[in-house]
């Protein structure tokens, strides 16, 4: 029943006229603080939903208290990471590596669903479950700190099920009956475990998951429809100047959504997510567009988009080699290409004097911090820190540390008042504004911003050119 949650650990706030930032989940904020800076369209629709996000809350939590226990932690907490942000920048260039044209569509519904989803959080600035007497079981205190209505996480896996089962239905003919009920489960199984692990783990509310799947559903369709027709229109437009002027016009249309992407009251990274998703469509956009109009994939698949590949020409030592060395590429670029544009891009903006001044806010390339540092969507979000990634054994006692995945609200409900009374008192125009770090606080191409369209950008050529090309010259491509 808390409005205002702070980890069992963090000290109470006090009620002196010490004006500092107290930690609180996005959207949690007095109600007048959001009609102050919330449009009258806007604060209607935040008015209108949040009594349906609350009256949710002692559902949830009865539901959760019913069936909780330390496995179900473990397993919802893990399975959580099928769905992330982190997941899927791993496991999407995979199926191009074995000619398959599955990835083309589930960036395009994972893309657009992250825009979506995060587009929609900032505009309503709507809360997640209260904490208490929900308890918050995550291994990613980013993900936390997002608003939640609606959620990105049921959007993805509705998403990226419809598009699985739908080629899965498609291929049923290669498959016996007992085969094909056995992955169908499998699927269900991963979708089952991540939308049902939303609630489990209060993160999200049942609106939350019902209008997050609904988007990923629209998604699946518009794909599933149009997305042959709209791929003919990027790169086989019916004049030569269409053709030549489309990667302009696919750059400017993924600017333009950036653009227009609506700017949240509390510190939500939903942005730099938004931007990263952004940047993988136009890398993979431009690569296909080159492979499609010079025809260099099709000279030995067969098909302009896919890379060649078949299980009986190569042999199983092959085939994990490609495997290795496309994941050696994309981590290669990562790695590099994160200092390099941040070395480079700066003194560029300097120089030009790309400067958009805005009230409380220096750009990046303006300041005397270091140019390198990009908020991180990676595996270093998780609460094990990057440094527990190549230790197993402290990532897996990470994780079983209820004390590090369980995050709650105040203890007891003297701390719950003390904290409401702070509040109460500092309401509105003298409620201290928290530090806001997100992109969506940045003119919409500030450094950071282009830098991370660039970073995420080169996955896709690197994916796909990079791949083909590296293939070739090693041997592996045939």
């Amino acid at each position: 029943m808390s409005e205002l949650r702070s980890r069992s650990t963090a000290p109470t706030p006090s009620t002196t006229d010490d004006k500092k930032p107290i930690d609180t989940d996005a959207g949690t904020l007095p109600n007048d603080h959001y009609k102050s800076h919330l449009s009258p369209t806007r604060f209607w629709l935040r008015s209108k939903l949040l009594p349906y996000i609350r009256m949710e809350t002692d559902i949830l939590a009865s539901l959760q208290a019913a069936i909780r226990t330390p496995m179900l932690d473990f397993y919802f907490a893990w399975t959580a990471n099928l769905a992330s942000h982190t997941f899927y920048v791993l496991m999407l260039p995979v199926p191009l590596w074995f000619g398959s044209t599955l990835s083309r569509d589930l960036i395009y519904v994972l893309g657009l669903g992250i825009y979506i989803s995060g587009n929609l959080k900032d505009y309503m600035c709507l809360p997640r479950p209260r904490s208490p007497p929900l308890h918050r079981i995550t291994m990613s205190s980013y993900t936390a700190q997002e608003y939640g209505f609606p959620s990105s996480h049921s959007a993805n896996a509705t998403a990226v099920s419809l598009v699985l089962f739908s080629r899965l239905y498609d291929s049923r003919d290669q498959f016996t009956p007992i085969k094909f009920v056995v992955l169908a489960s499998i699927l269900f199984i991963y979708y089952f475990s991540l939308i049902f692990g939303r609630l489990y783990c209060g993160m999200h509310g049942f609106l939350d998951l019902l209008v997050g799947s609904i988007i990923g559903t629209g998604l699946f369709i518009f794909r599933y429809v149009w997305g042959n027709a709209w791929d003919m229109l990027l790169f086989n437009a019916s004049t030569k100047w269409g053709r030549a002027l489309a990667p302009v016009l696919v750059v400017v249309m993924y600017l333009l959504l950036i653009n227009t992407h609506s700017e949240p009251v509390d510190d939500c990274p939903c942005f730099d997510d938004t931007v990263a998703f952004i940047g993988v469509l136009i890398g993979v956009d431009l690569a296909h567009w080159l492979c499609f109009n010079t025809g260099y994939l099709a000279t030995s698949s067969g098909d302009p988009l896919v890379i060649f590949y078949d299980y009986n020409t190569l042999g199983l030592v092959k085939v994990i080699a490609r495997v290795v060395l496309g994941v050696f590429l994309v981590a290669v670029w990562k790695s590099v290409s994160k200092p390099v544009v941040f070395t480079i891009l700066p003194p560029i903006y300097k120089r030009v004097g790309v400067y958009i001044p805005r009230k409380n806010f220096q750009a990046t390339a303006f300041t005397k911090s270091t140019t390198r540092q990009i908020r991180s969507q990676s595996i270093s979000n998780l609460n094990n820190s990057a440094d527990n990634i190549g230790d197993f054994n402290k990532l897996i006692r990470g994780i079983a540390d209820h004390s590090k995945t369980d995050m709650v609200g105040p203890a007891t409900d003297i701390d719950y008042y003390e904290m409401l009374d702070y509040k109460n008192k500092n309401s509105g125009a003298n409620l201290p504004e928290p530090p806001k770090r997100a992109g969506v606080f940045k003119p919409r191409f500030d450094v950071e911003i282009i830098g991370r369209l660039i970073i995420y950008g080169g996955m896709g050529p690197v994916s796909v050119w990079g791949f083909a090309l590296a293939t070739e010259y090693l041997g592996l491509a045939k």
